[in-house]
């Protein structure tokens, strides 16, 4: 098969990477890709936002399979776009992305079909927002309705920080369009997971969950960001915890999609907190993770572009998931100043002699080559991944590595995984 990617992540190099890996794969494409991508796939200098442009770079190249990376181009529509254009598409429609392009929309969604979640209040002017804090003990839970990076998510421990946000929002327009609408949301206590099931109109077929950490800082201190870093698997995560987010979250909203009519191809990511009184969910996300994607692409023992094919064309069900029981963490390299103000264009020393092994990938994020030496390009710009037996090695191994590549223009967690591993 000819395989098209669409994205230049980090989670698109892993894709790609899982995708080559395959007997399947005759070819593979990405647009745009990074100059990692490029290592393995053939990158083309596209907007992957021009739906004609996309699809006619697929009849040209005869294009088997395209698969959505990123949830900017689930918002604008692209699977629909191609679907109706008879080229099969692995990520869902534009209206089941929903349940991660609006916040507001999963709640009401999560809410009308009593799957477990916070309680939460909608708000579309600072005046209520500060009214509504103002009657509540913290720490307040601030989300944006739209699409923000990973970065709409604000917990304020005091009504002066939350004041501020509020203010970041509704006065300065920091979210733009995506936060002419807000929830404050019940904040709630315990650990967060990310699980991941891919899901057509044949059945479902769970791939599996890794822990994400999402603060800038060690100890989970800081502002939130996409995501620095992520492990699988848990010692928090037991065989009974696993059966009650398959019974009381997984199964109900594959349930509640169906009543709904909404049809859904590709892979849905729950956001869960596992709280005393069980797991909740927190999001929703409508394609694969970013950094959990790197984590679990690199345990998968299974033919990756044979599931993707088939949850594209409703035969999911006739596919197995083989996970390996080696632990699989990854490390996220990014710019000093990110999630705020940071330089591009800074170059990566040692990046081009490091080499992946059996074990350990270098999956580039935001990164562009030139004269056979790597710059930054962006605010997440690699992620150290390691795979191993061993849980103190898989770390050993990408800390390592981190401290081979020596950038000082980047910024990483030194504890990632350090807790909560077996």
């Amino acid at each position: 098969m000819n395989i098209l990617v669409l994205g230049s992540g980090a989670r698109e190099h892993a894709i790609c990477w899982g995708i080559k890996k395959s007997p399947k794969c005759k070819k593979i494409f990405c647009i745009p890709g990074n100059s990692g991508i490029s290592k393995i796939a053939k990158c083309v200098d596209l907007n992957p936002q021009k739906k004609n442009t996309i699809y006619k770079f697929c009849k040209i190249n005869k294009i088997d399979l395209v698969v959505v990376g990123p949830e900017n181009l689930l918002e604008i529509g692209i699977s629909d776009y191609l679907k109706k254009k008879f080229i099969p598409v692995f990520g869902p429609e534009k209206r089941a992305s929903r349940l991660e392009t609006s916040k507001l929309y999963a709640k009401k969604f999560l809410k009308r079909n009593n799957i477990p979640t916070g309680d939460y209040s909608e708000f579309s002017k600072i005046k209520e927002s500060i009214k509504c804090i103002s009657n509540r003990e913290p720490p307040y839970v601030i989300k944006v309705d739209g699409l923000a990076s990973g970065k709409g998510v604000m917990i304020c421990r005091d009504i002066n920080s939350a004041k501020k946000v509020l203010e970041d929002i509704f006065v300065k327009k920091k979210f733009g369009e995506a936060g002419k609408k807000i929830i404050i949301e019940e904040f709630l206590e315990g650990f967060e997971m990310s699980f991941f099931t891919f899901l057509d109109e044949s059945g479902s077929l769970d791939l599996g969950y890794a822990l994400d950490h999402k603060k800038l800082f060690n100890n989970d201190k800081g502002p939130n960001t996409g995501g620095m870093g992520a492990f699988a698997p848990s010692k928090l995560v037991s065989k009974e915890l696993l059966k009650k987010i398959k019974h009381q979250i997984i199964v109900p909203t594959i349930n509640s999609l169906k009543k709904e009519r909404i049809v859904y191809r590709g892979i849905i990511f729950f956001g869960l907190i596992i709280t005393k009184s069980g797991p909740k969910v927190i999001e929703y996300n409508a394609r694969f993770g970013d950094p959990e994607c790197q984590t679990l692409i690199q345990r998968l023992d299974s033919d990756l572009l044979e599931i993707l094919h088939a949850t594209a064309n409703d035969k999911v069900k006739n596919c197995k998931i083989k996970l390996s029981q080696d632990y699989s963490i990854c490390v996220v390299l990014s710019s000093k100043g990110y999630p705020g103000k940071f330089g591009i264009n800074k170059l990566i020393p040692n990046l081009e002699k490091l080499k992946d092994t059996k074990n350990i990938n270098i999956f580039h994020a935001a990164t562009t080559k030139k004269n056979e030496k790597y710059f930054s390009n962006g605010g997440r710009v690699l992620s150290i991944t390691s795979r191993h037996k061993n849980y103190k090695k898989a770390r050993q191994n990408a800390y390592n590595y981190l401290k081979k590549i020596n950038w000082k223009y980047g910024h990483y967690r030194d504890d990632i995984g350090e807790k909560n591993i077996k």
